[in-house]
């Protein structure tokens, strides 16, 4: 992640918001923001004389200056924030165009593990998938999200959280490694996240 120089410090802390809300469009406290955009990217969010160290001020002059006033984050309360549909759309295209993001995975990549495998082979064979494919994507409702997600309306959120991490792990990683269908089911994860994002929150 140290060599994307092709990316403005407002792109960085837009991708950054983006990966910590698990593509979700969840809530990010800004903390957490400087952390995370100074671990990704240290030369650019270090403090002068201590790298060691993240400098919060260019962190909050980009959401502030760029982020909020183009519409792509929106402030809920003090220094917590969240991508804005807008926000989220430009959020996947610099994560899809970011070759560092790609090489990492490569990296760590090799094989899918037993329960992303088991999933991706589900998630490829179920109803929705097909329907999907075949440009029927505004029919899925909430209930076929549970049922590509492999969860009921009793499932804990602990539990809907730790299958939805599995589920986007097993995708990411076949969408890396080039399986057929990856980046079909890629869409159809990003929709069911978009459009019913409370499966995975709390009541």
């Amino acid at each position: 992640m140290r060599n994307v120089p092709k990316f403005s410090q407002a792109e960085m802390i837009l991708l950054t918001i983006y990966r910590l809300s698990k593509a979700l469009g969840n809530r990010v406290p800004f903390e957490e923001i400087v952390v995370q955009v100074w671990k990704d990217f240290p030369e650019h969010f270090s403090l002068n004389n201590h790298p060691e160290y993240p400098d919060s001020y260019p962190v909050s002059k980009r959401i502030y200056s760029d982020l909020i006033t183009e519409r792509l984050v929106v402030s809920l309360r003090k220094q917590v924030y969240r991508l804005t549909d807008k926000g989220l759309d430009i959020a996947v295209k610099l994560a899809s165009q970011s070759s560092a993001k790609s090489k990492e995975h490569a990296a760590n990549v090799v094989q899918l593990n037993r329960s992303e495998d088991e999933f991706f082979q589900y998630a490829i064979k179920s109803r929705a998938f097909l329907a999907w494919k075949q440009g029927k994507g505004n029919d899925l409702i909430d209930y076929d999200a549970r049922v590509f997600f492999q969860f009921s309306t009793g499932t804990p959120v602990r539990e809907r959280k730790r299958k939805l991490e599995n589920a986007r792990d097993a995708v990411e990683k076949a969408v890396v490694l080039d399986i057929p269908d990856a980046k079909t089911l890629n869409d159809l994860f990003r929709f069911f996240t978009k459009k019913f994002p409370s499966l995975f929150e709390e009541n």
